[in-house]
């Protein structure tokens, strides 16, 4: 089954089916749905080989993991005439029931995943890059 998407007023819900690529998927139903400016409120499901990042002082430090973990948290800005166009978190919780989290890279859904986007009408957003501290930051235009 492929990506579902529905939009009522300002909000967008979007079910992705097994194997499918989360990051993608969010950004094609934020551009199908006239998501400009927005966020991500909530994900639930199940993620597989995904990379999420913690930000460090000379950058991201990584971490690549293959196997399924249960998607406890997806929350994030969408700003699509900026670079990046998302900026997302995940938190997962792992089979011994401990709990990862940290910027979200990339990921696949494992056997469902459940997101819903806000569309912002009124508050255009971008990213600019601040020399101090080397992040991309978020500027309300």
């Amino acid at each position: 089954m492929r990506t579902q998407s529905r939009r009522e007023s300002n909000t967008v819900l979007l079910k992705l089916s097994d194997g499918e690529d989360l990051v993608s998927s969010v950004e094609a139903a934020a551009t199908q749905h006239d998501v400009v400016s927005g966020s991500v409120l909530w994900g639930i499901g199940m993620v597989q080989d995904f990379e999420i990042g913690f930000f460090a002082p000379k950058g991201y430090e990584k971490a690549a993991f293959r196997d399924r973990h249960e998607l406890l948290a997806l929350h994030g800005s969408i700003a699509m005439r900026a670079d990046p166009k998302l900026h997302l978190h995940i938190a997962v919780g792992r089979r011994d029931h401990a709990v990862l989290g940290g910027h979200l890279f990339h990921a696949r859904a494992a056997v469902v995943n459940e997101i819903q986007l806000a569309r912002f009408d009124t508050i255009p957003m971008t990213r600019v890059l601040n020399e101090t501290t080397g992040m991309r930051e978020l500027v309300l235009e």
